[in-house]
């Protein structure tokens, strides 16, 4: 898939999907999960709308289009696996392509044994795609154009402010996406 990016055609990298965060977003009280799922630095982010008093309050969560690479990891759950080394008999597992001791603690990458050294001995959750982990069911995954058609309705990155490294919509922009909402939903 082409698209544009800094007045340059690029590839865009990843699957043919989208993921969308629809008015059902609740930014999970300031600390969404689908963030914490994704594996691309900066993709997901949470958007806070400021106060009539001058303050800032969580108000959902933005995708980057530009960053997105459709992996569904904030829409679903990744399977556990577990991992039995092969000369300690160590339990490792791995989630999300990051290892944990069998105390669930995570390891430094100098910790982790080299991969000849473990063997998959199972699994911790059935398919993926099965566990959502969006309590809201907020996340919607489109094809990109689609999706990126979609996404205007919820957010528009071109009026969010970055406040102190936070990102920020004001009253007015809250408002525009609301009435965009409205004709979405045709109310």
């Amino acid at each position: 898939m082409e698209q544009q990016g800094e007045g340059q055609l690029k590839k865009r990298k990843g699957t043919p999907l989208l993921a969308v965060m629809d008015e059902s977003c609740s930014s999970c009280a300031g600390s969404p999960v689908c963030e914490l799922h994704c594996p691309v630095e900066d993709c997901i982010n949470l958007l806070y709308e400021e106060t009539p008093n001058g303050g800032l309050k969580p108000y959902r969560v933005w995708v980057d289009n530009d960053k997105c690479i459709g992996c569904q990891m904030c829409f679903s759950d990744d399977s556990t696996k577990v991992h039995r080394h092969k000369e300690t008999g160590e339990i490792f597992r791995e989630y999300a392509g990051r290892y944990y001791d069998s105390s669930k603690r995570p390891l430094e990458k100098e910790e982790v044994p080299k991969k000849f050294q473990l063997e998959l001995i199972g699994t911790e959750s059935e398919d993926r795609l099965d566990k959502k982990i969006c309590p809201w069911d907020a996340i919607k995954m489109h094809e990109f154009d689609e999706g990126a058609e979609l996404s205007k309705y919820f957010y528009g990155p071109e009026n969010i402010k970055v406040v102190n490294g936070i990102y920020v919509i004001d009253a007015a922009e809250k408002k525009r996406l609301e009435e965009k909402q409205s004709e979405l939903y045709g109310g």
